[in-house]
């Protein structure tokens, strides 16, 4: 399968969020190894929409990178952001209005994971584009693992 990339900055604002979901789903939607209409775009459209409202929320006043890559069936979306601070999977009380982005992207993705680099930390998930899709939010949830970001 060919590769394909995508990469762009967002300031650390609230609007930064629907544009990368918007600039995410546009470009895989595009690439002529995705099937159209894939669940697989709309899977990887709300993971960046997770990451990236993490790191607006939490990385202060530094850009935010997003990196899309789609390599042998495999989309590897990569959010960066100016905190060392590394999140952590919680499950909030089920009245609390947020806290479940990471638990989402646990569910959603095949794999996930947070790793430090030298300006502050990156936050990444894959989804395996041959792959069905996770059957509701029953399945056991994985654990972050971590691994570099490329």
């Amino acid at each position: 399968m060919e590769a394909h990339r995508l990469t762009f900055s967002l300031p650390p604002t609230p609007v930064a969020v629907p544009t990368a979901r918007r600039q995410v789903r546009e470009a895989i939607a595009a690439w002529p190894a995705v099937p159209a209409m894939s669940e697989a775009v709309h899977t990887a459209e709300l993971v960046v929409s997770e990451l990236v409202t993490n790191a607006v929320r939490y990385a202060g006043h530094q850009s935010i990178s997003v990196v899309a890559q789609l390599s042998d069936a495999v989309l590897r979306v990569e959010v960066r952001d100016a905190s060392p601070a590394l999140p952590t999977l919680t499950l909030p009380d089920e009245d609390s209005e947020g806290g479940r982005g990471l638990f989402l992207v646990g569910v959603l993705a095949d794999r996930f994971g947070t790793a430090p680099t030298e300006s502050g930390k990156c936050s990444w998930a894959e989804i395996d584009m041959a792959a069905p899709p996770p059957v509701g939010a029953t399945a056991a949830l994985p654990l972050p693992t971590q691994r570099s970001c490329t």
